[in-house]
């Protein structure tokens, strides 16, 4: 009788750790898959076939003008509560306290509206403009990036928190302001890209187009196409009349997969002296963030509602106002972009690309923080933000100092700088 009860108490317990075990591989299953309104069915051959030719006379309709002046908005409502702290450093101890709290300084949620003005002339000038309303958390701040150019030198401006974050620089070329100008929205990079004719960045990221039912954008009738950029579900709606687009809208929440961090990596890493283990490493470190994404849940809708088309423009109108006491500095790319393979070459890169990462972290902290220029910053309040949750090291052994907020972080070790 004893061995009965022994017998089916250990069934028992078998069929239910066998059934937790279940539900605990469903639910991780279910998360993995993420949001089912980010995701996109393969298009079937009619609908890639219709999304070709719109695409092609989308692109015939912008290389065919002579200038384009466009405003709008860019709004993005992002909710972050589901994100836990494993989410941002899965390699950090594994006790259950850990990974299921809530991040440090990570709001629950974030709003950015964005007004975007597009001027661009050719045969090389371009002026663009995003000036951003941000709420997250409890915290507000207003940011301007500015890219520019009257036919020779890339302008790019930062202005963030009303002044208390500037950056004023030079890059390389368009490809590269355009990359930067992406922060103040989707089709701030997109349409100069059109315009243009340097549409890779776009063939990279989005794949799987195809032709979805028609719809009206403020009464114009329009196309409208969806697709995936970055595994994300891409919807945009295009004029019947001018094949403009009119509006996009990016639904977030959809896996990323190792193939969308190899064409990422592919198109918008610059350093070419970069080892081979380097770039390994990063691509672990992605693949763990881009996990998080499917936790993530919002939408990013840009709208054009003024599109004035082959205006006659002088160099002059595209000079942006740069707000005084602001100082140029050098291109952050060239140090990535510079010849040579020497050891220390490569280690003043890496050392740099570092910094940049401190930069970035602490910027972050301070935007979500409501922390103004000279607030003091330690490593603790930036940990979160780094990649992997830890600071990086110096390849030749220099001390790293964070800075206060407003300062750039800097290395002992001399030359090791940013520009």
């Amino acid at each position: 009788m004893t061995t009965a009860i022994v017998v089916l108490a250990a069934l028992g317990a078998g069929g239910w750790f066998g059934y937790t075990k279940y539900k605990a591989v469903k639910a991780k299953q279910e998360a993995a898959k993420g949001n089912p309104a980010a995701q996109v069915p393969m298009p079937t051959a009619v609908q890639s076939a219709g999304a070709l030719d719109i695409l092609t006379k989308v692109h015939q309709a912008y290389t065919g003008l002579a200038s384009l002046n466009v405003s709008g908005t860019s709004v993005s409502v992002i909710d972050l509560s589901a994100v836990t702290a494993a989410d941002l450093n899965p390699n950090q101890s594994t006790t259950k306290k850990k990974t299921t709290r809530r991040p440090a300084g990570i709001p629950k949620a974030m709003t950015n509206t964005t007004d975007v003005v597009i001027k661009l002339a050719r045969p090389d000038l371009y002026c663009i403009e995003g000036t951003m309303a941000m709420e997250a958390g409890r915290n507000k701040m207003t940011n301007t990036i500015a890219t520019w150019s009257q036919g020779g030198t890339n302008f790019v401006l930062m202005f963030f928190g009303g002044g208390s974050y500037k950056n004023f620089m030079t890059v390389p070329d368009r490809r590269a302001a355009f990359m930067m100008n992406g922060q103040a929205g989707g089709l701030a990079m997109a349409i100069p890209q059109l315009f243009f004719d340097e549409t890779e960045v776009m063939n990279n990221l989005i794949k799987e187009w195809g032709q979805t039912d028609d719809e009206a954008v403020d009464g114009q009738d329009c196309y409208t196409l969806t697709g995936k950029i970055m595994g994300q579900k891409l919807k945009i709606w295009v004029s019947k009349d001018s094949y403009m687009i009119l509006q996009s809208q990016i639904t977030l929440g959809a896996p990323i997969s190792d193939t969308d961090i190899e064409a990422a990596t592919s198109t918008f890493d610059t350093n070419t002296n970069k080892t081979q283990a380097q770039l390994n490493q990063e691509k672990v470190m992605a693949k763990q963030q881009a996990a998080m994404m499917t936790k993530i849940r919002g939408t990013i809708t840009e709208t054009y509602d003024n599109i004035q088309t082959n205006e006659t423009f002088t160099a002059d109108d595209f000079n942006y106002p740069v707000p005084r006491g602001v100082r140029l500095t050098a291109s952050p790319f060239a140090a990535t972009t510079q010849s040579g393979s020497s050891l220390e070459a490569r280690q003043r890169n890496t050392c740099i690309n570092n910094l940049r990462q401190i930069d970035a972290a602490k910027n972050q902290w301070a935007l979500e923080n409501g922390k103004k220029a000279g607030d003091l910053v330690t490593e603790a309040d930036i940990q979160p933000y780094l990649t992997g949750g830890k600071m990086p090291t110096c390849p030749s052994g220099g001390t790293y100092t964070i800075g206060k907020v407003g300062e750039n972080p800097t290395c002992s070790i001399p030359g090791h700088v940013l520009p």
